[in-house]
C-alpha cells in the first residue's frame, strides 16, 4: 500500500517567513499541493512558545480554496481552549470542508518559560497539561457522538452538555494523537520542552492514550525500529483498555524535509530552518533523527524504512522558507518514487 502524504502548509512561516511566506502565499501553497496530489495539507498550533496564525481559522481559509485535499492539525492543543468549543469549531471546519478533515492532536512544545506562559493562559501548568489534554480528548469525542454529556474530570466538569450539531464524519472525524518523544544529549537543546538526564538520547512515550483513545498515531524523531515498537506499545495499551483499534488505524510520522542536490547544504539549511522554528538550539542527534534531506533517492530509502516499520502517512514540514518551489520539488521528483 502507498503511504499518504501530506505537506505541512506552514502557518508558524506565515508568521516568521515575513515577506518570503505570509498567508496568501499559504493559500496558494494549499491550492497547489491539491493540483500536485498530495492527500492532505497540515498547520500547527501554538500562541506564545510557537506564535502563529490560528488553526482552525487557517484552515477554514484553506477549505474553502480547495475542493478534495484532507485537511489537519498536526498537531492541535486541545487543552488550550475550552474542549466544548474544540469540538464545536472542529465539527463546523469538518461541515465546511465536506468530511475531509482529520484532529491530530498533542501536548506541545517549545522554549519551557513560554511554554509555561502559554499554559497559564488557560489556568494549566506542565504538571496538570496531561491531564487536561486527555480530558479534553474525552469530552471531543463524546460531543460529536451524542448529546447530554455529563462528565466529571479533574480539569473539565460538565452537566447535560451538547454542541447541537454534528461534524459530516460519523462518530466523528479520526483523531490522531501525538505521543513519542527523544529525549536530546543535552538540557536546552532540540525540540521538547522536558529533559530528562536519566533518559537522554532515548525514545519514549506515553502509548496508554493513542490505545484507550487515538484513531491514528503521529509521531516524529523514532527510528523505524522505533516505530515498529510504539505500534506494539499502543496495542497492547488498547487491549489492555478493551479497545480494539479501529480500521484503518494511521501511523503518520512527522518529519522535516529538504530535497536538495547536495546533501550536506541541505542538512545545513534544513537544520537551521528546524532551531528557527522551534526557537531552540538543535544537536545533530534530533536533526539526523527528525530531518529528511539530500537528493530525492536518498529521501526515498528513508521514507521506504519507515513504511516497512509500518507508517501509513507522512506530514512533511519543508524545511526551507522557499516553500512553493520544494513542495513542487517533492512532488515531482520524491512522490513518484514513492509510489
Amino acid at each position: 500500500m502507498n503511504p499518504a502524504v501530506g505537506v505541512y502548509v506552514n502557518n508558524r512561516a506565515a508568521v516568521f517567513g515575513g515577506d518570503r511566506f505570509g498567508l496568501d502565499d499559504l493559500l496558494d501553497l494549499a491550492r497547489r499541493a491539491e493540483e500536485c496530489g498530495f492527500a492532505f495539507v497540515s498547520v500547527g498550533d501554538s500562541v506564545l512558545a510557537k506564535p502563529r496564525w490560528s488553526p482552525v481559522v487557517t484552515l477554514a481559509a484553506v477549505a474553502e480554496a480547495t475542493e478534495t485535499i484532507g485537511l489537519a492539525t498536526g498537531i492541535l492543543q486541545p487543552h488550550l481552549r475550552h474542549p466544548v468549543t474544540v469540538a464545536q469549531e472542529w465539527a463546523t471546519l469538518d461541515a465546511l470542508s465536506g468530511g475531509r478533515t482529520a484532529l491530530g492532536v498533542g501536548l506541545g512544545t517549545g522554549p519551557p518559560e513560554l511554554v509555561d506562559a502559554e499554559l497559564a493562559l488557560v489556568g494549566l501548568d506542565r504538571r496538570r497539561r496531561a491531564r487536561a489534554f486527555t480530558e479534553a480528548i474525552e469530552v471531543i469525542k463524546a460531543l460529536w457522538a451524542g448529546d447530554g454529556l455529563d462528565y466529571d474530570g479533574r480539569i473539565y466538569q460538565l452537566r447535560d452538555a451538547s454542541i447541537g450539531l454534528r461534524p459530516v464524519q460519523r462518530p466523528g472525524p479520526p483523531v490522531l494523537i501525538a505521543g513519542g518523544v527523544f529525549v536530546a544529549p543535552e538540557r536546552g537543546f532540540g525540540p521538547n520542552d522536558v529533559f530528562d538526564e536519566a533518559r537522554a538520547s532515548t525514545f519514549v512515550g506515553r502509548w496508554d492514550r493513542v490505545g484507550r483513545l487515538g484513531d491514528g498515531w503521529i509521531t516524529g524523531m523514532a527510528t523505524p525500529d522505533e516505530l515498529r515498537a510504539g505500534q506494539e506499545s499502543i496495542a497492547a495499551a488498547a487491549e489492555a483498555a478493551g479497545r480494539a483499534l479501529p480500521e484503518p488505524f494511521d501511523v503518520r510520522v512527522n518529519l522535516f524535509l529538504l530535497v536538495g542536490d547536495d546533501p550536506a547544504a541541505a542538512r545545513s539549511e534544513g537544520a537551521a530552518f528546524m532551531a528557527d522554528y522551534h526557537r531552540r538550539p538543535m544537536d545533530d542527534a534530533s536533526i539526523d533523527r527528525w530531518l529528511v534531506w539530500g537528493p530525492p533517492e536518498a529521501c526515498a530509502e528513508r521514507f521506504s524504512a519507515y513504511v516497512e516499520a509500518g507508517a501509513t502517512s507522512f506530514q512533511c514540514v519543508l524545511a526551507t522558507v522557499d516553500q512553493r518551489p520544494q513542495m513542487e520539488r517533492v512532488a515531482s521528483q520524491l512522490l513518484p518514487l514513492l509510489g
